[in-house]
């Protein structure tokens, strides 16, 4: 009798032991600490713990650790920081939500853009909070010429998040084409606070800052005949 009661109380310490084991591991990675370990990983390591390191910040929502590395000089550091946001905004909203993004994003680099416009709406209307829902919208409206549609929708992804760099720089542009240079150079100003290398951006704001120079503003900050 002793041996089994023996047995059966070292299965118990056994399992709680796994347990604690357990718990320990899944919470414990979703610790400040741990993030912060997994960000010092993105700046030190090699090429495969640089993607690691990115790849599990995004899974945890690692979001302030991943828009600091997009400021770091190491191209390779804010390359894999950018391509985590992405993945971490992207799926933001769940599984059903980055179906229904994948669909309209491939409708959206098609011949028939238009045909995303709806898809997006479907998508906006049942996810209302999934800001990458409405910067995908700004882009495909961009893309149509409908500018003003477009900042719309780039400002309700700024209020869902305004570490959006990809809005800012969306709401940029369309200032820009609406012939709003001051405007324009504040948007993309915000876009290159948040990601100082993205090299678009630099050259959307030279482009906007040398408008300004060659066409003072009157002031509003507006030059409708600029474009």
């Amino acid at each position: 009798m002793k041996p089994l009661l023996l047995l059966v109380r070292w299965t118990c310490i056994f399992a709680v032991s796994f347990l604690i084991a357990f718990l320990l591991m899944h919470f414990g990675r979703r610790t400040t600490w741990f993030k912060e370990r997994l960000y010092s990983q993105l700046l030190a390591g090699d090429a495969d713990e640089k993607l690691r390191a990115a790849s599990v910040l995004a899974s945890l929502g690692g979001e302030p650790q991943l828009l600091r590395a997009l400021k770091e000089e190491d191209p390779a550091v804010h390359d894999m920081a950018r391509r985590g946001l992405e993945h971490l905004w992207f799926h933001a909203a769940g599984a059903e939500a980055y179906s229904m993004m994948e669909t309209a994003y491939q409708a959206g680099e098609g011949v028939e853009a238009k045909s995303a416009v709806p898809l997006l709406d479907r998508l906006t209307r049942k996810y209302p909070g999934y800001a990458e829902g409405w910067n995908r919208r700004a882009a495909v409206l961009w893309k149509l010429g409908e500018y003003r549609q477009s900042m719309e929708a780039c400002e309700r992804a700024l209020k869902l998040n305004p570490n959006h760099y990809g809005a800012w720089q969306g709401l940029g542009v369309c200032h820009l084409q609406l012939g709003d240079v001051t405007e324009a150079c504040r948007a993309l100003r915000a876009a290159l606070a948040i990601a100082p290398h993205d090299e678009a951006t630099q050259r959307s704001l030279q482009q906007c800052e040398q408008l300004l120079r060659t066409f003072p503003s009157d002031k509003r900050g507006r030059r409708a005949d600029l474009l």
